[in-house]
């Protein structure tokens, strides 16, 4: 297995971290530093990082609707409430993949397999990700094909891939929209560009996974290849 993918597998980091600590030669394989994070680890080595020892754990994978209000990290030491608080203190490790702003509910995934969060997350892997949006306004067709070519904020480009109006109802525009990407606040900036005001924003798919009727604030299990299957249309573990 390359050696950074054994280290996101571990749960210790994400692959693009892994490939930092790697490169600044922070990482040794049977007591050799290895600077190479395609290098491949052989079944009896020993992988340490800063001198802690890396071992693979057993892989977790959870989907979550998540509340509003609830933070989308395990980090944040002054969040009123974290995604990880609705889980027992066992699943210690595991972490949220990738973004969902504070006032955004729905789908999130968590896990401890750190290869997942990175193909998930990579713009590379052009992962879907799809949200129910209620916004003020009657959204336009000529301000669906700006949001479509590109809005430019804070100095980075912000697109939508699919936008669907369901509805419009009192000054209101229900659509489904899809990206497949997730810059900070993305579709909250992109509208507000256009003069939109988002009332509510739910994201119910990622790549095939659906949130379905799981209830607010509740969460499942889901076997690894059934999720890598859905995340990537690909039943292979790699």
């Amino acid at each position: 297995m390359n050696l950074n993918i054994f280290i996101s597998k571990s749960g210790y980091c994400s692959r693009r971290n892994a490939d930092t600590l790697i490169k600044t030669k922070k990482v040794t394989v049977s007591g050799k530093i290895i600077d190479k994070p395609y290098y491949d680890v052989k079944q009896n080595e020993e992988v340490h990082i800063e001198g802690k020892n890396i071992t693979q754990k057993r892989q977790v994978y959870f989907i979550f609707n998540k509340p509003k209000g609830v933070i989308a990290t395990c980090r944040d030491i002054f969040a009123d409430k974290k995604v990880t608080d609705f889980f027992p203190k066992e699943l210690s490790g595991i972490f949220p993949v990738g973004r969902l702003d504070k006032n955004t509910t729905g789908l999130i995934i968590l896990t401890n397999d750190g290869d997942l969060c990175h193909r998930a997350t990579h713009p590379s892997f052009e992962v879907e990700k799809e949200y129910e949006a209620i916004l003020n306004g009657v959204l336009s067709f000529s301000d669906i094909a700006k949001a479509k070519k590109g809005i430019t904020d804070e100095g980075e480009l912000l697109k939508v891939k699919k936008v669907n109006i369901t509805k419009v109802y009192n000054n209101r525009t229900y659509c489904s929209v899809v990206i497949s990407e997730g810059k900070k606040r993305h579709l909250r900036r992109i509208f507000s560009s256009l003069n939109y005001f988002m009332v509510s924003l739910k994201r119910v798919r990622i790549g095939n996974l659906k949130l379905g009727n799981l209830d607010n604030g509740q969460y499942k299990s889901l076997p690894q290849k059934e999720i890598y299957h859905l995340l990537f249309d690909d039943q292979r573990l790699k």
